[in-house]
Order: C-alpha cells, then sequence, then structure tokens
C-alpha cells in the first residue's frame, strides 16, 4: 500500500471516530456502575460495534502495510485473521440487530 497524504489522513479520521467511541462507551459504563444510567438496547451494542469496526480498520491497515513485503504464508496468515476479527466483531450485530427486530415487532 502506498503511502500517501490522503490514506494517512482517513487512517487518522477513522482512529479519532475510535477514541471518540470508546470514549463515550467508557462514560456509559461509569455512570451505568454507578447506577446513575441504564443504557440497554440498541445503541451500545451499536458504539461497541462501531468503536470495533475502527479498531479492526486501524489495526488491519497497519498491519498489512508490514505484510505487504512479506512472504505467501504471512498473507494467508493476514487474511484469515483479518476475515476472523471481522466476523467475530459483526456477528454480534447481526444477532443484537435480530434480537431487537423481534422485540419490536412483538413476537
Amino acid at each position: 500500500m502506498k503511502d500517501s497524504k490522503n490514506n494517512v489522513n482517513v487512517l487518522n479520521l477513522i482512529a479519532f471516530i475510535a477514541l471518540i467511541v470508546i470514549a463515550v462507551l467508557q462514560v456509559f459504563s461509569l455512570l451505568s456502575h454507578w447506577g446513575v444510567l441504564s443504557v440497554e438496547g440498541f445503541l451500545p451494542s451499536f458504539l461497541e460495534t462501531l468503536k470495533n469496526v475502527c479498531i479492526c480498520l486501524v489495526v488491519g491497515i497497519l498491519a498489512y502495510r508490514f505484510v505487504a513485503n512479506k512472504g505467501k504464508g504471512v498473507k494467508i496468515c493476514y487474511w484469515v485473521s483479518v476475515v476472523v476479527a471481522y466476523a467475530f466483531v459483526l456477528i454480534p450485530m447481526i444477532v443484537d440487530i435480530a434480537n431487537y427486530a423481534k422485540q419490536v415487532s412483538g413476537k
């Protein structure tokens, strides 16, 4: 992957979004722990998934920069790891959306 100013800016933006979402989730967690706020349902699940996707993107892009000049075995390991990581990030979100849809529909 060729380093360009545009690529670095996008990576920085994704990292910044992840940082903001992490901060919001930590505030929710702290307020929930103290009993001040009870946040349940779709929003915390969505924010958690957004955080995980952003972190996976940043780590994945940086890891690809490392892997780009390596051998075939390292690249295969990279792609398998990316698929597994995203699967375990997205599957819980899909399950939560399905459960939320069941609750809303009343079934």
